[in-house]
């Protein structure tokens, strides 16, 4: 992946991830760290400040606009800016491939439901008694 492409991709996973409740706290620290060394390398063109800052909903726009500004303020070149992306994308394709539930069943089970928010009813026929014994 070029440098540019990597800087860029970081930022938008990293923006993207940022806004879910789900991410953790070293992911929202990467992505905080990796705006923190592009903006110091944009911080003498203000418009690659207003690119960086700029509307991340319509991504397209946005991206363009910030490849210029990444091109134009040598932000590729930068060793800082390029371990810091390369860190978060490691850190984002970390968390995808964490399981969300670990669960192992030990025993009989007659009923399972795993999930985020499930609404189950779940019907069982109840054991048939077992036979008194007869006396003599």
């Amino acid at each position: 992946m070029d440098p540019i492409t990597l800087i860029v991709s970081a930022l938008t996973a990293g923006a993207t991830a940022a806004l879910q409740e789900t991410a953790g706290t070293a992911i929202k620290d990467a992505y905080q760290g990796l705006i923190a060394l592009v903006k110091q390398k944009f911080s003498k063109d203000p418009k690659a400040v207003t690119a960086l800052d700029g509307d991340a909903e319509d991504l397209d726009t946005w991206q363009k606009a910030l490849e210029k500004s990444i091109r134009e303020t040598g932000a590729a070149e930068d060793e800082q800016i390029l371990l810091a992306a390369q860190n978060l994308l490691k850190l984002l394709q970390s968390q995808e491939s964490t399981p969300k539930y670990n669960v192992e069943i030990t025993g009989d089970v007659q009923g399972f439901v795993q999930g985020d928010h499930t609404n189950v009813t779940m019907n069982f026929d109840k054991p048939s008694p077992k036979p008194k014994k007869r006396k003599k």
